[in-house]
């Protein structure tokens, strides 16, 4: 019986320790155990026994679940593997041949209900193949919900200092005389969080202590999640999801978004190119599009600026040669900046209400006179600074940015235009001449 090595991976165990290697044994010709790395716990091959008169070999593996995390036997998974001399070439894995069956080693009495404790764990391998434990599924099982009804639970990796929140309805508060956290051991450690979709709350001071904690990573994406008072340690950037970011900036609190946001509603038509767009989140301009914020007006020329990110809340001109609203793609989010001025304006929640005159709509690239009426909620205007009894539109010319210095006249924004004979006209006349437009004439010189 010649002696080999046996072939492992350790996993950083509970606490930040570690495992060190096992020291040479007698292990049987062609019997290795290869051991991954899990989440939550480790698995470690503990001893190999003498082989039997038919060549198999006893196996025991020690495994420990980390602080917050449990394991049972149905959630771990062995299977012995074909030899490599066996195995296709260019395989970097030995292919599976069999599931093996795990059995309590006796080490204890019973196998104990707490799953949170090490145990070790035996199979068989049969002789001439090797095994591979392949599944090891640690649960998180720490509790940390205010009701009794709901449970929030928790885990952390050891190895990535990563903590995992997880679960249904929202945490207790972290505070009160005689309290100890449950990582009060190891919470200057903890690196990032992630608050997984169906928690709804983080109560008070619940990462009080957490030094070396950056970042917290919000993942529900059907409401905000509470934070109770201290719940957030100062300089820690909370990402949340891009949908509701207006809802946490309103809430008080300072985020930031990384998440994909879709640009929708927006849709230039077969041939137009200019349209409106406001946004939940700063966006970076897609490099198919320009954006503009609408600063001023120059006599008879919209005063625009380019911009390279769509602030959020903001809306602006967009610009495109050849595209339609189907062929809009999803933009990353960025960090929130700071909001410039512009003269188009949303109209809030219940609408606006406006004379004749009083702002602009865009119908066909061109900003014409709006009827008095209401603009509905989240519909996007121009407004000037000051009002202008004469200027009834200010046209943007396809292709380019510039402005149309073409004669102003009063006009509302989809009425049709007709010649005197009456043959309706598609667009806004440019030839000089008479036009019939809202049962008036019209000159256009």
């Amino acid at each position: 019986m010649e002696k080999m090595k046996s072939i492992w991976l350790l996993a950083l165990m509970m606490m930040g320790s570690t495992v060190g290697m096992a020291e040479e044994e007698a292990v049987p010709s062609g019997v290795t155990v290869d051991i991954d790395t899990f989440t939550g716990g480790t698995v470690v091959e503990k001893e190999q026994s003498e082989p039997a008169n038919d060549g198999s070999v006893v196996v025991t593996i020690t495994v420990t679940p980390a602080m917050g995390y449990s394991i049972a036997k149905d959630d771990i998974e062995v299977y012995a593997t074909i030899p490599a001399a066996q195995t296709r070439e260019g395989e970097e894995t030995p292919g599976i041949a069999e599931p093996l069956t795990l059995s309590y080693d006796g080490s204890e009495e019973t196998d104990v209900e707490d799953k949170t404790r090490e145990r070790d764990y035996t199979f068989t391998v049969p002789a001439g193949l090797g095994a591979w434990v392949r599944t090891a599924i640690f649960h998180s099982v720490l509790n940390i919900s205010k009701d009794e009804n709901s449970e929030v639970v928790w885990a952390y990796n050891a190895e990535t200092k990563a903590m995992t929140i997880s679960g249904t309805g929202e945490t207790f508060d972290f505070e009160g005389e005689g309290f100890v956290d449950p990582w009060a051991s190891f919470r200057a450690e903890i690196t990032t969080v992630t608050v997984e979709a169906g928690v709804t709350g983080l109560g008070a001071k619940i990462f009080d202590g957490c030094t070396s904690l950056t970042d917290i990573t919000i993942l529900g994406t059907e409401q905000v999640v509470a934070f109770g008072v201290g719940a957030i340690p100062e300089g820690v950037a909370v990402d949340v999801p891009g949908n509701l970011y207006n809802e946490y900036l309103s809430a008080g609190l300072t985020v930031t978004s990384t998440a994909a946001v879709e640009m929708t509603g927006v849709n230039f038509g077969d041939n137009n190119h200019y349209d409106t767009f406001v946004g939940a989140v700063d966006m970076m301009v897609p490099s198919v599009l320009k954006a503009y914020i609408i600063t001023g007006i120059s006599g008879s020329d919209l005063v625009l600026s380019e911009v390279s990110t769509i602030p959020a809340g903001v809306p602006v001109l967009v610009f495109s040669e050849a595209l339609t609203g189907d062929d809009f793609r999803t933009a990353g989010a960025t960090e929130v900046g700071q909001a410039p001025t512009s003269l188009l304006k949303v109209a809030p929640e219940g609408g606006k209400e406006v004379a004749l005159g009083e702002v602009y709509l865009l119908y066909n690239d061109v900003f014409y006179y709006a009827q008095a009426g209401t603009i509905p909620a989240g519909g996007i205007y121009l407004q000037p600074e000051s009002a202008s009894g004469t200027r009834g539109y200010y046209a943007l010319t396809r292709g380019t940015t510039a402005i149309d210095s073409q004669r102003i006249i009063s006009l509302d924004s989809k009425a049709p235009w007709y010649t005197l004979d009456g043959r309706k006209l598609s667009t806004m006349p440019s030839k000089k001449g008479i036009y019939i437009k809202d049962g008036k004439k019209v000159i256009i010189k």
